[in-house]
This record gives structure tokens, C-alpha cells and sequence, in this order.
């Protein structure tokens, strides 16, 4: 398993990523036509909202925005396959962060989503889960 992560990696997170791209700037629509777009800064907000309104009506929104965010970007705790550098924590954390703010603020400038600090919390939190399982399961060390 090891070896076929290792050695597949480039070409699937490249696959992979043109397909997060699209489903961040163009598969996603607007439910609600009447809400302005906007950048959503204050920490947990939205989190909150889903774990504690939305779930009481809607399960599986909650679950697909919350766990979602998480687990689509599980893969890119593996960059340190393509970019020794980022087999480091602090490398891996400064580039992804600055990464998604760019992402997150683009769907904001092209008016494809909100920029939701939220959105960059959970992002984040499945590449560092990613790096954690990378590390633990899949990453050998050059002697």
C-alpha cells in the first residue's frame, strides 16, 4: 500500500485537485439567490450553526459541510511525497494556510461562495489529519 501511495501520488493529487477546484468554483450553486456573498470572519460561527441549528432539521447538511471540509483535504497531508520540505509540520501548515485563504477569498472575489474563516479552519484540519496518517502509515524515511 506503501508503495503504490508513494508511487501514484503525483498524478492522483493532481486529478484530485482540478476536481476540488471544480466543485469549489463550479459545480456549487447558491440555494439562497437573495444572500449577498460575504467573508464570514468570526471563528466557530458556522461550525456552531451546523452543529446546533442545521442538524436539528438537516442531518446530512450538517455532516457533508463539517465532516466534509474535513475529509476532502485529507489528501494533501501527503504533499511531502512531491515536496520533501512539507514532510515538516511547520512548512506544511504555512503553505497549505496560505493556500486556502487564497481559495477561500477567491470564491469570495469571483462570487462563487463565501470566504468562511471556517472553511479554512476545517480545510486545515483534514491536511494536518492527512499529515498525521501520512507520517504514521506511509512515510519512510531516507537513510
Amino acid at each position: 500500500m506503501r508503495r503504490f501511495v508513494n508511487r501514484n501520488y503525483p498524478i492522483l493529487i493532481n486529478i484530485y485537485t482540478v476536481c476540488i477546484l471544480y466543485l469549489l468554483f463550479f459545480a456549487s450553486f447558491r440555494d439562497f439567490p437573495n444572500i449577498p456573498f460575504d467573508i464570514k470572519t468570526k471563528p466557530f460561527d458556522t461550525i456552531n450553526m451546523y452543529l446546533f441549528q442545521v442538524i436539528k432539521y438537516d442531518k446530512m447538511e450538517s455532516f457533508e459541510n463539517v465532516l466534509g471540509n474535513i475529509i476532502l483535504f485529507i489528501p494533501y497531508g501527503f504533499l511531502g511525497i512531491l515536496y520533501p520540505k512539507l514532510n515538516q509540520f511547520l512548512w506544511l501548515f504555512l503553505v497549505f494556510f496560505i493556500t486556502i485563504n487564497m481559495v477561500e477569498f477567491s470564491q469570495y472575489y469571483f462570487q462563487r461562495g463565501f470566504a468562511d474563516i471556517d472553511d479554512i479552519i476545517l480545510n486545515t484540519a483534514g491536511t494536518l489529519l492527512g499529515f498525521l496518517i501520512y507520517k504514521k502509515w506511509f512515510y519512510i524515511k531516507d537513510k
